[in-house]
This record gives C-alpha cells, structure tokens and sequence, in this order.
C-alpha cells in the first residue's frame, strides 16, 4: 500500500489523525453537542492549559474561524513568562488554578476545555474542580489511554481523566513525542492533536448551530477586512471574557 507521506513525522500526523477519526467520534460529536446548547443559551467556553498546552488553550481565542465566546484562562506563570522552572513548580501547586479561575467569570451552563497530555499535575485537576463546583460542564482533553498507570501528583490521587464530566483521548503517549533518532524521543505531536481535536469539534458545532438557521458568532480575519465584523462581537463577549478588551 503506497503510504501518505515520505516524511516520518508526517506519517505519525496522519496516523494519529485517523486513530482520532476512528476511536473519538462518538465523544467528540457529544463535546459539539454539549458546547452548541452552550453556544444557544449564550454561554462562555472558558480553555484552560499549562506550559505546552497552554498554547492549546490560546488556539481558539479572538482567531479567524473560532467562535467568539471564547474566555482564554492565561496566566503568566504557567505559560512560562516567568521561567520554565516556575511554571512547572506552579502547575504542580495545588489551589493555584482554583484562584486563577476564581478571577474569571464562569456561570452556570458555561462549559470549561481543560488540556493536559499528562493529566496528573494539580492545576488541570483543580481546575475542572473549581469549574464543577460552579455548575460548569468540563471537558477534558488529555493522553487518558496513556496514562491508566499514572501517578497523580494531586492529593485526591485523581486524574484529570477522572474529574472531568467528558474526556477526549488525544491518542498521544505519555511522552508526547511520536519518533526515535537511536534511543532518544523526538518530535512532539500532543499539540497537533489537541488542535486537530479542538477544530473539529468546532466545526461540528457550527454545523449543529446552521442547521437550525440560528447565527454563527465567528470571528473573521482582521488582516482581511474583519474589524467591523469583530468589533460587534466582541462588544456582545466583552463583559464576560476577561482579556478581550
């Protein structure tokens, strides 16, 4: 059978893609179901995200094509801005999240993404705890089939698979990489898996929401002419996402 692509890394992309397809459908159509009643009552999706996932975290906030009621949980600290070193130490330190997410505003029928390959560090864990607490959906995005065996660094000795009302497997091994050079790990794809995942379960949303003729709060390129178009959404999230404005 003649492969996809030459290139290695490529293949374990397009691997990955089809283990996604093939094993997260069903969980995947239920995240867009639960986020469109979401979207329809008006509420906020609030992401979530340490270190590398952060940058999971950021993916759909104030971007072309992503919805606009999107309230990025940024910090930081555990984005790095502070040293690795602090980040890491920050993520491991339980009540942190909580505090964090205590500055935002999160209300019932709002719906928490928490992204963490790992899913044993405390933020992620505490995060989804702090969120349930105020009668928010959480979805988990995390390595959940790689980690049966893990070890959770939270006092409960849960993990973040075992919090969250939804997982979402991203089908990433514990180490997040997908290559060997000799006997060294290399090339990371965690991060391509929880983009791949995050845009598709956005796009069945906004298919849910055109089926019922009901509008499509997206926002359009501002380096294509979309400002006018933004403005007016972001006038409507303003009060509510903390760093829109």
């Amino acid at each position: 059978m003649k492969k996809d692509f030459t290139s290695p890394y490529f293949q374990e992309i397009s691997h990955l893609l089809k283990r996604l397809e093939k094993t997260q459908t069903c969980v995947m159509e239920e995240a867009a179901s639960r986020i469109a009643e979401c979207m329809k009552k008006d509420g906020i999706l609030h992401t979530f995200g340490c270190g590398h996932s952060a940058s999971a975290a950021l993916e759909s906030f104030h971007r072309s094509g992503c919805f606009a009621a999107v309230d990025a949980v940024l910090d930081p600290g555990l984005m790095f801005q502070l040293g690795a070193q602090k980040g890491t130490d920050l993520e491991r330190q339980e009540g942190y999240a909580s505090r964090l997410l205590a500055t935002h505003d999160l209300r019932v029928g709002d719906i928490l993404l928490v992204f963490s390959n790992s899913g044993r560090n405390p933020a992620g864990i505490d995060a989804v705890l702090a969120a349930k607490q105020k009668g928010v959906f959480t979805i988990a995005f995390t390595a959940a089939s790689a980690h049966i065996n893990s070890k959770s660094r939270h006092s409960s000795g849960l993990l973040l698979k075992d919090v969250a009302d939804l997982v979402i497997d991203n089908c990433v091994g514990q180490n997040e990489t997908c290559l060997k050079v000799g006997d060294v790990a290399v090339a990371p794809i965690s991060t391509i898996a929880f983009a791949a995942i995050l845009h598709h379960v956005f796009y069945q949303v906004a298919v849910l929401l055109n089926q019922e003729s009901l509008p499509l709060p997206v926002y359009k390129s501002s380096n294509a002419g979309g400002d006018s178009h933004n403005n007016i959404l972001a006038a409507k999230y303003a009060s509510r996402i903390k760093y829109l404005k």
